[in-house]
């Protein structure tokens, strides 16, 4: 979350999105109190039924997805991922 969060910032300015898509059960019980706690503003949609994660190819958790400005899965995959490495930046 760090990483996601200084992507949010970073990316911004640029006219990015970045969002920490939530697919937690307890919904926001458990990700306010939680984006609170570590200060974190980017933003957390709720997914608890999945919808948006089995529109985009969510596998398992944390996923990373990149769409398009037309609404288009460009990339996905598993893992942790440096948002901010030069490689991700190249790409976005």
């Amino acid at each position: 979350m760090p990483s996601v969060q200084r992507a949010r910032e970073e990316y911004q300015k640029s006219g990015v999105t970045v969002l920490a898509i939530s697919i937690d059960g307890q919904g926001a019980q458990a990700v306010r109190p939680f984006m609170a706690e570590h200060k974190y503003t980017v933003p957390a949609p709720l997914d608890p039924d999945m919808q948006v994660a089995r529109a985009v190819g969510v596998r398992a958790v944390p996923w990373t997805v990149v769409i398009d400005r037309s609404g288009a899965v460009t990339a996905a995959g598993y893992g942790p991922i440096d948002l901010q490495s030069p490689a991700f930046r190249d790409y976005i």
